[in-house]
């Protein structure tokens, strides 16, 4: 039998390479050159000199790893938050405020310099606010550690969970819940079938959400109603749900109060009260949101002879305080029971220049009677995804006004495009700082034709 003789391939041993930090991009990497080879590596901020490793490369372009901070900035933050490098809500606190905000400005720059070749000029305004206490909504995730349940944030990367007794920009009131929930938890019967926990602090009452995959028994609405009564909260919970009155009692998801009740939750948008439940969405951050606001409504400089479409609506955050200053709107979902509320809420508030329509902004909507009326001015806030479809419509219907409120400059850069091919200039943009000592931020774009 002959043995042919195959050589052993020699691994390549990655070296890591001493490189300065000169720059932030967009999503918060340090930016770093080693002759032609660029790297860009999470952690790392201006004026660092470190050990670089590249985990990923395309060419000379790195995804690089810190082995070791040789020099660190002398504007490097030192940690204020023993989490920080485990929990992954933080990941920019090293980095000075005015520096993090002034690169995420230069990031959307050059970005919509790529992709509309042409630059867009300086920020007209940013928003600033403060960094810590800020977050009046959060999603806490559930796990057990030796028999016992806690609530936790995610690690950076991963699934795993961080165990959060107090959090810098949480609210007073959600921080100070942490605990009576760690025991509440603990004290179901089907804690096996929890989900997760949305805090929502309101102008009204906390509001808290404990979402289950099962039935909720009297035991456990008991122990979770008195801890609603123990933080003086709002207390909801999401399980399966049949209708009686159902021939097939098909299974749904219902949303009950089991302490206080809608009245006691809400949020007031310039002026204007909202109720809501504590599974509702709202800007996270109260003082930017009364920020975007004011700038969206000068924007739009409403009266009783403006017609606004808002795009995106939810639950009225644009829609009613535009309506409040005298304009006539349309306010547009695909979540129906947001646009139940949001419906109600108008009612309650007396106002009858504003209407809410149900519909998917991603499918078929051109031909609904709302969509085919005329309007001086629109307000799109997508999600991350963007408004493709949204902004094509929009582009050929000619609203003499838009304002594109956007969480994704990437998202949004894609939809300009659209809107400077059909003769739409921008007129203005800025930022708003919604999330602080994280990689994003919020965007504001005023195009006029």
């Amino acid at each position: 039998m002959v043995t042919f003789y195959k050589p052993v391939k020699k691994e390549t041993v990655k070296k890591a390479v001493k490189v300065e930090c000169s720059d932030l991009d967009l999503q918060g990497r340090g930016v770093a050159r080693d002759g032609d080879n660029v790297y860009f590596v999470p952690g790392l901020m201006p004026g660092d000199t470190a050990n670089v490793l590249s985990e990923n490369s395309k060419g000379k372009i790195h995804q690089g790893k810190i082995t070791k901070i040789i020099k660190p900035s002398v504007n490097r933050r030192e940690k204020d938050c023993t989490l920080i490098g485990q929990c992954g809500g933080c990941q920019m606190q090293h980095v000075p405020v005015e520096m993090l905000i002034e690169a995420k400005i230069a990031g959307i720059r050059k970005l919509f310099k790529k992709a509309l070749s042409f630059d867009i000029g300086e920020a007209s305004f940013v928003h600033r606010a403060d960094e810590l206490r800020y977050r009046r909504a959060c999603r806490f995730a559930i796990r057990g550690d030796h028999g016992k349940l806690y609530l936790g944030f995610r690690e950076e990367k991963s699934h795993d969970l961080v165990k959060i007794k107090n959090c810098l920009t949480l609210s007073e009131r959600m921080n100070n819940a942490i605990e009576p929930l760690n025991k509440a938890i603990n004290s179901l019967n089907l804690k096996n079938k929890l989900g997760h926990l949305e805090l929502l602090d309101s102008d009204g009452a906390l509001g808290i959400l404990v979402r289950f995959s099962a039935t909720v028994d009297e035991h456990d609405v008991s122990v979770l109603e008195s801890t609603g009564k123990e933080l003086n909260a709002v207390i909801s919970i999401v399980e399966p749900y049949r209708n009686p009155l159902e021939i097939k009692k098909k299974e749904s998801l219902r949303e009950r109060f089991i302490c206080g009740s809608i009245d006691d939750l809400f949020i007031i948008s310039h002026g204007v009260k909202i109720k809501c439940n504590p599974s509702s969405f709202v800007q996270v951050n109260k003082k930017i949101n009364d920020k975007l606001l004011e700038t969206v409504i000068g924007m739009i400089a409403p009266d009783k002879n403006t017609s606004v479409m808002d795009l995106f609506c939810g639950l009225g955050n644009f829609a009613m305080p535009l309506a409040k200053e005298g304009a006539n709107v349309v306010g547009v979902d695909i979540v129906a029971k947001m646009i139940e509320d949001a419906r109600a809420n108008a009612k309650e508030q007396n106002l009858e220049n504003v209407k809410f329509e149900v519909a998917d902004l991603e499918e078929l909507f051109e031909n609904q009677k709302w969509a085919k009326a005329d309007y001086d001015a629109v307000v799109l806030d997508p999600g991350r995804e963007g408004a493709k479809r949204a902004t094509l419509f929009l582009a050929k219907k000619k609203v003499k006004k838009i304002v594109y409120i956007s969480c994704n400059p990437l998202a949004a850069s894609r939809d300009t495009i659209e809107l400077i091919k059909s003769g739409y200039k921008i007129k203005q943009w800025g930022v708003c700082d919604m999330f602080p000592r994280t990689t994003h931020v919020e965007m504001v774009l005023e195009f006029t034709l």
